[in-house]
């Protein structure tokens, strides 16, 4: 919620900005960048990026979320010395300009007195070195200047200077000299650095060496230098200093490489340095823990995750470190929607927490889930959300981790508890977390499913009971649309947990007889009646189909569906034969192919729409598929005639295409006859499809037609449109001349959007000898531009290829006398060219921003 109330703020704010503009100058005017969101179109409010733009100043600009930051930026560029301006009224632009300058002011104001205050403060530092110097010898003289060169830069040349000397000459830094360095090291932050160095060097007794390394420290900056002068002083350390240290030595032992660093492509992570903190818990083991619940108890999202991270690298040396303030963990993890204001989302995994935690579950799962189920008694929906959460992660497993063995408590109790939920489980954010927990792969699960496999069965029984509730359940008569997406969303979740449930419970099966048994025999047990049960069923097909003995014993259970009288258990069987290993081909009879393939014919529509998606991906063996040619013909020819109904309609088409070779001496028919369906066909549902299709249509001329009819769908104006411009290259000179007037219209229809691809087109039509119509074309789009600032670029962009044409049609007819002109105009263009690239980088120079 807090995320949409943000969002409202950021579309009112660019609203009121819009206004300001508007009111600058008549000319000026909103662009945005990107799409639509919901709340955008829910509220009306112009949320996304958004650029000012202007047919008097030239392309360029960028586009911003807050649109301030773009409006500031144009003014800079082009409307300080634009004499076109038309005002309207008043606000404008400069409100928000003149606070932009207000702020620059108070800022130089700061750094004006700041430097002043440096100067001052170095003045007395200089003051202090020079009534020191009298009484040292020449050499600790040199020294007392070296500090003073360090003092004015501080750079690595004179910081190795400063700490070098005391290495190598230890004994000219006497009693005076050592108390100024401690002294200047206790007053200025900045020379405690060295000063550790020299101390360490030249008197590394001096108890001074802890205080002032514990400062560096207590600011919260992890100072690798001030941490590795204290490992070896661990006994110096007083246990009231631990805790403010403590966030500066997490960072150091377990950096976080999440949130709020940046580093270059070259630079590696901070490494680990966990010697101080393994030393301070070896030392003060309460008050380290003391200090990671303080971190806990703050209510904020850093200091949580830095304890989760603090844990980690404990637990690396101290199994068990979190359980003496297990309670503590969890529950700070458990209610962080209510108690932690910054958390990004409700929905924050607080992943370092998370990792700490999930460690916990590993070296104490009784505890922890102990712990979990105290908490979920009565807790609200958010809070039950990240229970489901520990658990979800503590089931977890990496795809490159071994096998889960079967006695593994954390995995055993967390599956026992996932399992479960849905089962019970009301709130649609929590199913929905339910629901992601399930969709890990099993295969490194197989063990720990197998063992609790009689209970995996009993939970899709109760999933599908649940489903059958819903299903009964009447609509209320003011129900909303809104209510009504949310109870199929919810639907959907449930149905979605449960085929989880049998996709898991079928991998574990796999290999073993009597697991494969128990799910086989489910069939037997579903009641009649219950059709979504036995075709949710079916998808185990997919798993146990690997397995000689697990296809045994499905294969009665799904030709029986193929041939059944239920329309919604055709559907499924369809999606299981669809889902067939390419390995089991061997194992499977005819019989099954052919059932499947009738169902290509089916005269209901949910079944051979189905059947068509399975086909897609099925393992139909080539006996079988000139028969499954014919019936997508017919389902072609049928849906042709339809409306609505054109996304079904191009994936026939595009399977269809990929079949055409079985036609015999028909092929080429068929190839035209699909063009033309297809040209009947709206393009949004062509376009991911064309790509596929010019392979196997390619070769006909009129695929420039079709390629051109789905052009527009293609544009793509700030992401580039590589794939449709190859697609045009790749046309056949014949089909670029035939279809000239169609791709012509297709590049004016995208020219505003991508205008790149509108110079592909004349590029292939001119390469094509189709130069009239290409001519034409860059005349159209240069009068569709207009003359204005804005458009110089692409009318120039036009103009080239247009000049480029007309000289070589004249070389080709002799013509010297529009060679003469042609060369005119070239030499004026480029002048016009340079004077407007010179316009661009003095503009550019007067813009705030870095590039």
């Amino acid at each position: 919620m807090r995320d949409i109330a943000d969002t409202i703020k950021a579309g009112e704010r660019n609203r009121d900005t819009m206004v300001l503009v508007h009111n600058w100058c008549a000319h000026g005017r909103m662009e945005k960048f990107g799409g639509t969101g919901m709340i955008e179109a829910a509220t009306g409010l112009p949320i996304g990026h958004h650029g000012m733009r202007c047919d008097y100043a030239p392309e360029g600009g960028f586009a911003s979320w807050d649109f301030r930051d773009s409006v500031i930026d144009f003014y800079d560029r082009n409307c300080r010395t634009c004499s076109h301006r038309k005002p309207v009224r008043l606000p404008n632009i400069l409100e928000i300009v003149a606070e932009r300058d207000r702020v620059r002011e108070a800022e130089a104001a700061a750094d004006a007195a700041a430097e002043s205050e440096a100067n001052a403060a170095l003045a007395a530092r200089q003051a202090v070195r020079a009534a020191l110097k009298p009484g040292l010898s020449a050499v600790a003289q040199t020294l007392v200047d070296d500090f003073g060169l360090y003092d004015v830069e501080r750079s690595k040349e004179n910081f190795d200077r400063v700490t070098q000397s005391a290495r190598l000459a230890p004994e000219h830094f006497g009693p005076a000299l050592i108390d100024y360095v401690a002294d200047l090291a206790a007053s200025s932050h900045w020379f405690i650095d060295p000063a550790l160095v020299i101390l360490d060097a030249v008197s590394p007794g001096d108890p001074r060496i802890v205080t002032l390394a514990l400062k560096a420290l207590d600011n919260g900056f992890p100072v690798e230098l001030a941490a590795s002068k204290l490992v070896p002083r661990i006994a110096d350390i007083p246990a009231d200093a631990v805790s403010r240290i403590m966030r500066a030595t997490v960072d150091l032992a377990n950096p976080s490489h999440r949130d709020g660093y940046i580093r270059g492509d070259d630079e590696p992570w901070p490494e680990r340095r966990p010697e101080l903190l393994d030393q301070l818990y070896s030392r003060h083991p309460k008050p380290v823990l003391a200090a990671i619940e303080e971190m806990l108890d703050a209510k904020r999202r850093a200091s949580l995750e830095r304890a989760g991270r603090a844990l980690s690298a404990l637990q690396v040396k101290v199994p068990n470190v979190a359980v003496p303030i297990l309670r503590s963990v969890v529950s700070s993890y458990v209610r962080a929607p209510s108690l932690v204001p910054d958390l990004k989302r409700d929905g924050d995994r607080l992943p370092d927490l998370a990792d700490a935690l999930n460690d916990a579950f590993e070296d104490a799962p009784e505890q922890v889930d102990t712990l979990l189920q105290e908490y979920a008694d009565n807790a609200p929906p958010d809070q039950r959300t990240r229970i489901y959460k520990i658990y979800a992660f503590g089931l977890y497993v990496r795809h490159d981790a071994p096998p889960v063995p079967s006695h593994s408590r954390r995995h055993a109790i967390a599956l026992k508890r996932l399992m479960w939920a849905p089962t019970i489980e009301r709130d649609d954010q929590a199913l929905s977390e339910l629901s992601s927990a399930f969709r890990q792969s099993p295969d490194r699960l197989t063990a720990v499913i197998r063992d609790q496999l009689d209970a995996v069965l009993g939970a899709i029984l109760l999933m599908a009971d649940r489903l059958a509730e819903l299903d009964a359940a009447k609509p209320a008569p003011n129900d909303t649309v809104l209510a009504a997406m949310e109870r199929r969303t919810r639907r959907a979740t449930i149905r979605g947990i449960m085929e989880n449930y049998i996709e898991w419970a079928s991998a574990a099966a796999v290999g073993d007889t009597a697991s494969i048994g128990k799910i086989v025999g489910l069939f037997d047990q579903i009641p009649e009646g219950r059709d979504e049960l036995v075709g949710t069923l079916l998808g185990a097909t997919k798993e146990l189909a690997s397995d000689i003995a697990g296809l045994n014993g499905l294969l009665p259970h799904l030709y029986k569906a193929l041939v059944g009288s239920s329309v919604l258990v055709r559907s499924y069987a369809a999606t299981a034969v669809g889902d067939l290993p390419y390995r089991s081909i061997a194992n499977i009879p005819d019989l099954v192919f052919e059932a499947f393939c009738t169902l290509l014919w089916d005269q209901y529509v949910a079944v051979h729409k189905t059947a068509v998606q399975a086909f897609r991906r099925s393992i139909v063996p080539e006996a079988f598929r000139p028969r499954a040619a014919d019936a997508l013909m017919n389902l072609i020819r049928a849906y042709r005639v339809e409306s609505g109904e054109d996304d079904f309609l191009a994936d026939c088409v595009k399977l269809a295409a990929g079949m055409t070779d079985l036609f015999g001496e028909r092929s080429q028919e068929v190839r035209r006859y699909l063009i033309e369906v297809a040209m009947s066909i709206e393009p949004l549902y062509l376009q991911n499809e064309i790509s596929s299709l010019s392979y196997t249509l390619g070769e006909e001329p009129g695929f420039a037609k079709l390629l051109a009819h789905v052009l527009p769908e293609c544009a793509d104006r700030y992401n580039g449109s590589d794939s449709a411009q190859e697609l045009l290259r790749r046309l056949p000179a014949e089909s670029r001349r035939l279809h000239a007037a169609e791709l012509s219209e297709a590049a004016l229809a995208v020219s505003e959007e991508d205008f790149v691809l509108t110079l592909v087109v004349i590029e292939i039509l001119a390469d094509a000898d189709a130069e009239e119509e290409a001519l034409k074309l860059c005349v159209a789009l240069k009068a569709r531009l207009g003359d204005t600032a804005r458009t110089y670029s692409r009318r120039a962009a036009f103009g080239w290829p247009e000049l480029a044409i007309r000289f070589e049609r004249a070389v080709a007819d002799g013509d010297s006398g529009e060679l003469a002109t042609i060369a005119s105009e070239w030499a004026s263009a480029a002048a016009q060219f340079e004077t407007h690239r010179e316009d661009g980088r003095e503009r550019r120079s007067r813009s705030s921003l870095p590039f």
